[in-house]
């Protein structure tokens, strides 16, 4: 299990990673013109409806690129055919939604309507990327850098982690969708604090029970070793 360890702690990171840091990169170099001419067009760039699909789609882009991030360090699993289907999916979701908030003459051109819509199955298809994760994690793969209770311990952990992520992406989801039932594009205001609280929550978790634990089993791991 050593061999294997040492095997996926050496590709799985650059494997994981820079895949999707370049279609983000993509996705971030289609959406920031359209905020620069938003600007541009808006006389209320601050209050004008248009702005909140704009403040989500950049959000999205940040926690999509930072929870894979963070998976470089806690996550580890042999990479399949699953890791390619996955960014892809979620990339060409973001691709379509971006595609909708394209602005020619007006900021009215933003079809906040359809947006949404996207939004919604973006967010209900992109939760099962965080449950995948958890389900897909082998806590024996960290044997290299930690003991095999810590390495079990972490693997509690980083599971928990992410099916709470996921079953707050699903919700947002589906609260998406009654807006869409609804068509009313004001409540768009509470799926950005949603998404806010879900980063703020997701980010308090890793700093007070997931991080600790793992730096201190690596820490116990290096003073064994010596």
């Amino acid at each position: 299990m050593y061999k294997k360890a040492e095997l996926v702690s050496n590709y799985f990171a650059t494997i994981y990673l820079t895949f999707i840091s370049l279609l983000q990169s993509v996705a971030l170099s289609q959406l920031v013109p359209i905020i620069i001419m938003y600007f541009e067009k808006s006389e209320h760039p601050w209050t004008d409806i248009q702005v909140l699909p704009l403040a989500l789609m950049l959000l999205i882009i940040f926690i999509v690129w930072h929870h894979y991030a963070i998976g470089i360090f806690f996550l580890r699993w042999f990479p399949n055919i699953i890791d390619t289907i996955i960014p892809f999916v979620v990339s060409i979701g973001q691709f379509f939604l971006v595609s909708y908030l394209t602005i020619k003459n007006s900021v009215t051109d933003i079809r906040i309507d359809i947006w949404t819509e996207g939004f919604a199955i973006f967010l209900l298809i992109g939760s099962f990327a965080y449950f995948s994760a958890a389900w897909r994690t082998e806590p024996d793969l960290f044997l290299n850098i930690m003991n095999r209770e810590n390495a079990r311990l972490h693997g509690i952990y980083i599971r928990k982690y992410y099916n709470l992520a996921g079953c707050s992406i699903l919700l947002q989801g589906f609260f998406a969708l009654i807006i869409v039932f609804l068509k009313n594009d004001q409540l768009l205001l509470v799926s950005l604090i949603l998404f806010l609280f879900h980063l703020v929550l997701s980010e308090y978790f890793l700093l007070k029970t997931l991080k600790p634990h793992f730096v201190k089993a690596i820490d116990e791991y290096d003073g064994n070793v010596e």
